[in-house]
């Protein structure tokens, strides 16, 4: 795919191919944008830009926990988009260069934070404020805000899940729970690197990063720090929700094994009843009478009876 070149004292946005491709001069900042790097881009950055081999490798591989390293002439900094796709979450890696002259992203997948600073480079007049430290602060907390709408999301579901757990815990509501439980597990491995990584440009222990621009740097930091807090809430709330599913399953199986005993119990006299009456002699205990016989059939009504009258009555049933 073509490289956007998008100069920030003009903003207008370019695709250009490598040769066509020119460095800042006269002290202009450039955003370089490479969409699926293919390894003549790579090769191309390594060539033109003489970046370390181990930051190409990493635009090469997009597999990077969240960090900032520090070479000779510039920054490279790897941070995470979250996206929520029919109730999955994936991280989309972004890796980028940081100069003072220069911001050069690189990702394998469409981004929407960079797509809205596109648009808003070729229409904002103060795009010719834009330093490079600014722009990418931009992009980050493009990226950083748009977590909180799919925390909300999550936490609307957790909501309906201690609902339905209490009213009807079904196999489907308890793979629900551990659905989302993974799905906060991932985001809380995402979001904590992440975090240190905009701590460190916060800290403005890099000339790359200016006082002024780091204090946007501390405002997102907060932002992941509170987005770390929320998945942590939401980790609980979700265990109170797994709690309440095996508890009310177990309270359910009580209830179940609680009639069952009863009727047990009850039945337990009834065929003694029935047995003793059935026995095949009449030398002793004529049960070949009439009256002996309804004798026999009013045990069988009144003994249940009792027996239940008298677990009511001790709150049993």
């Amino acid at each position: 795919m073509p490289i956007t070149q998008i100069d920030l004292e003009t903003g207008a946005p370019k695709e250009l191919t490598h040769d066509a491709v020119r460095p800042q001069a006269n002290g202009s900042t450039v955003w370089l944008d490479i969409p699926a790097p293919t390894e003549d881009d790579l090769n191309w950055l390594a060539n033109q830009y003489h970046f370390h081999p181990l930051a190409i490798e990493d635009c090469r591989n997009f597999d990077q926990r969240s960090k900032v390293e520090s070479y000779e002439g510039y920054l490279f900094i790897s941070v995470d988009a979250i996206v929520r796709n029919n109730g999955d979450l994936s991280a989309f890696e972004l890796e980028s260069f940081l100069s003072h002259d220069y911001l050069i992203t690189v990702h394998r997948e469409p981004l929407k934070a960079l797509d809205e600073m596109r648009t808003r480079c070729s229409s904002d007049s103060r795009t010719g404020k834009y330093r490079a430290d600014m722009l990418l602060y931009q992009i980050v907390d493009h990226m950083v805000d748009a977590i909180f709408p799919l925390l909300d999301e999550m936490e609307d579901e957790i909501d309906e899940l201690e609902d339905l757990v209490l009213d009807k815990p079904t196999q489907e509501a308890l793979h629900r729970v551990f659905n989302l439980k993974r799905q906060l597990v991932f985001l809380r491995k995402v979001i904590g690197p992440m975090r240190d990584a905009i701590d460190i440009l916060a800290d403005t222990r890099y000339d790359f990063i200016d006082s002024s621009t780091a204090f946007y740097y501390r405002d997102t930091y907060d932002h992941l720090v509170r987005i770390y807090d929320l998945i942590e809430t939401s980790r609980d709330l979700l265990g109170n929700s797994l709690d309440a599913y095996l508890s009310t399953v177990s309270n359910r199986l009580n209830e179940v094994m609680k009639r069952l005993t009863l009727l047990t119990t009850i039945f337990m006299p009834i065929s003694f009843i029935v047995g003793f009456g059935g026995m095949n002699f009449t030398q002793w205990i004529p049960f070949d009478s009439q009256i002996a016989f309804a004798v026999l059939l009013a045990l069988l009504i009144v003994v249940p009876t009792g027996m239940l009258m008298w677990f009511r009555r001790s709150k049993w049933v």
